[in-house]
């Protein structure tokens, strides 16, 4: 699914949001409905080595610094942020990107105490992200690994201050390649060499691959099986969904987390994004959205030696004309898909945003473990 991340870093001290401000949105209460105040799942698993990390966005006052507080209260210690190989090389071997998103979360993120996830998007569900010059060589082509080796090495001259919590090359990449072996067997020689130089970057950051549940489970599971040879960590993106994007009932994410560890056993695994919309159109509710919170963390307490982080989509939900934009994106105008892409956040839109009962479960949920 679409990374607003793209949208929401800010310029300067604040980082000014690029969001457009406009729409609202749903109205909700704050109030959590009183057979939740209290129900903490009554057996929790301290956090241990585990990482709860937070997609951050801000609400349509574009306050970053707040949105930031609040993923802080949430007890998130790492922030997700997705850049796009043709945006920081707009012309062959020049890596002059505007605005420079990773020279701006370079000396934003360190001084707010938060490591960065940072996703690398050549492939982005359904586009081809590579520079135009490039466009229409197959991926495993000489000039396009060496190109691609070349903007590591700059990525890495732009964030020398940056704990990575992990790096994805590629995001849900089984939207691009489909099931045809041809083209999956392209990308793992691109990928493998680039992971490979990854690694020489920088030491000790688990490396992967984001693959859709779907895409780690279903028609091209073996392809992904093989290509993830070359991971140090499976990665995977999580939204409990209908073909007709209705939701899918919360607590079904207890029976997919174990069929996840079944087909990857012994291998660490991380939910690289993670999230249950709130909108009617949805078939759901802010309740129905809380409700998936708590199962979420449940599950994640029965598998935690081997899913070692959770990054949760997103923090505010999304205005309007952003949801427009995405939808275009996309190629997709279906209502239930802007919904669901509208209502994902812990957090309503309009002003300074309002807390849904999902954020106040999350929180003490986290809490409960040790995130705080």
């Amino acid at each position: 699914m679409p990374k607003t991340s793209r949208y929401l870093l800010f310029l300067s001290a604040l980082l000014l949001s690029v969001l457009a401000c406009g729409e609202s949105g749903e109205k909700i209460s704050a109030t959590i409905p009183p057979e939740q105040d209290t129900a903490i799942s009554q057996q929790t698993l301290p956090k241990g080595e585990r990482t709860l990390e937070l997609d951050v966005n801000p609400s349509q006052n574009g306050d970053y610094d707040q949105a930031i507080e609040h993923a802080r209260q949430l007890g998130a210690e790492s922030i997700r942020l997705s850049v796009f190989w043709d945006e920081l090389e707009p012309a062959p071997g020049v890596f002059n990107p505007e605005p420079n998103w990773l020279a701006i979360a370079n000396d934003y993120y360190p001084a707010q105490g938060f490591r960065l996830s940072l996703v690398i998007a050549v492939l982005d569900t359904t586009e081809i992200r590579l520079p135009q010059d490039l466009q229409g060589k197959p991926l495993d082509h000489p000039e396009v690994i060496a190109r691609f080796q070349d903007l590591l090495d700059d990525i890495a001259t732009q964030i020398p201050g940056l704990e990575l919590t992990s790096l994805a090359i590629g995001n849900e990449i089984d939207g691009v390649l489909g099931a045809g072996p041809d083209a999956w067997a392209a990308y793992q020689t691109f990928y493998a060499a680039g992971a490979d130089h990854a690694r020489s970057l920088w030491p000790g950051v688990p490396v992967g691959t984001k693959v859709q549940f779907v895409g780690l489970l279903g028609p091209s599971a073996r392809f992904a099986r093989s290509l993830n040879q070359s991971s140090d960590v499976i990665m995977t993106t999580y939204y409990p969904l209908q073909d007709d994007f209705s939701v899918r009932e919360p607590g079904v994410i207890q029976s997919d987390f174990q069929r996840l560890v079944e087909a990857y056993p012994d291998r660490e695994i991380q939910i690289t994004e993670i999230g249950y919309p709130s909108g009617e159109a949805n078939g759901s509710s802010p309740q129905n959205q809380a409700e998936f919170i708590r199962h979420m963390f449940s599950a994640w307490d029965e598998h935690a030696e081997q899913i070692t982080l959770l990054s949760y989509s997103w923090l505010s939900d999304l205005s309007g004309s952003s949801v427009k934009e995405l939808t275009q994106y996309y190629g997709l105008s279906n209502r239930a898909f802007g919904e669901f892409l509208r209502t994902l956040g812990l957090r309503t839109y309009p002003g300074k945003g309002k807390n849904k009962p999902g954020y106040q479960i999350f929180k003490q949920e986290a809490a409960a473990r040790g995130w705080e």
